[in-house]
């Protein structure tokens, strides 16, 4: 249960994120804590710091300034009215995370939008007011950032394989590190997936493979979206470039007992490649990442 809000306009810069709604995903969960400074609850809502980086987010859908809340439809209506904002040629909309609706919204946000001294404009409007009902009561705020799915175009890149990450993931895993990181390495990169959101977002990246095929599908990949990145031939256990971050998915995610000796290996060498790391695999590797020194 969320605890009733008493109504008040929001004095101070006070921000939300709207994630996608799946509770219990930690990688949605840690991409918005990394990107905004907040953790969504189990309805993808988090009150935040900033939301200047949604959009290149791939789970955080909206951005918003919150500048009003209240447990009823009249209390809201009180703290629009109290509230100072710049309202001209406005728009409200309305997104619904309760379990039960419990307002109408066509007549919520007429009477908003005759709360508001400004007049509307639904086709073109300079600003755009989403009202969010919730279990806890009614959140008002502007729409200041929107998730640019800026990802969705490496889905036509020319190469991929069977074990190739989609876009998406692969940007929420770079989103845990960027911004931060001005380079990211890639060891075990595959046809470049992880490699390709880092460079979209500016990041310098480095890649490297052992099969020589596969590090020509990567190259062509980043090519072909007129992206530059040093990817080689090589096994992570010899390799020495270092950078800001490691972002891979491990190639042994599916023979973890009978490559135990590898990949802890692969993460000890990784940890003296680059201070921060995300790895994925199908099992928890969080002694074998203590025991090589990740805090």
């Amino acid at each position: 249960m969320h605890p009733p809000l008493s109504p008040q306009p929001a004095h101070k810069a006070q921000f939300a994120a709207i994630c996608a709604r799946t509770p219990h995903n930690a990688l949605i969960a840690a991409e918005c804590a990394h990107l905004t400074g907040g953790v969504p609850d189990a309805d993808g809502f988090a009150l935040c710091q900033s939301v200047e980086h949604i959009p290149q987010a791939a789970y955080l859908r909206t951005g918003l300034h919150i500048l009003a809340q209240g447990a009823t439809p009249e209390e809201l209506l009180q703290a629009v009215s109290q509230a100072n904002f710049a309202a001209d040629e406005f728009r409200v909309e309305f997104l619904s995370l309760a379990l039960e609706k419990r307002i109408s919204p066509q007549q919520t946000i007429l009477a908003l939008a005759n709360a508001i001294p400004s007049y509307p404009n639904l086709k073109q409007p300079k600003h755009r007011f989403l009202l969010v009902e919730r279990d806890n009561g009614l959140w008002f705020g502007e729409v200041v950032a929107e998730c640019g799915h800026t990802y969705q175009s490496h889905d036509a890149k020319p190469h991929r394989t069977s074990t190739s990450l989609p876009s998406r993931i692969s940007r929420a895993l770079v989103n845990l590190v960027v911004p931060g990181a001005g380079s990211v390495l890639d060891p075990c990169c595959g046809t470049g997936s992880i490699l390709l959101e880092a460079q979209a977002l500016g990041v310098t990246v480095f890649g490297a493979d052992q099969n020589p095929v596969i590090v020509g599908m990567a190259r062509e990949n980043l090519a072909h979206f007129g992206y530059f990145g040093l990817v080689e031939p090589a096994d992570i256990r010899d390799y020495h470039r270092p950078a800001d971050a490691l972002v891979t998915d491990l190639p042994y995610g599916r023979l973890l007992a009978a490559e135990e000796t590898a990949v802890r290996t692969i993460i000890e060498h990784g940890r003296r490649l680059a201070p921060v790391a995300v790895y994925v695999a199908e099992h928890d590797l969080t002694d074998w990442l203590a025991a090589a020194g990740y805090g």
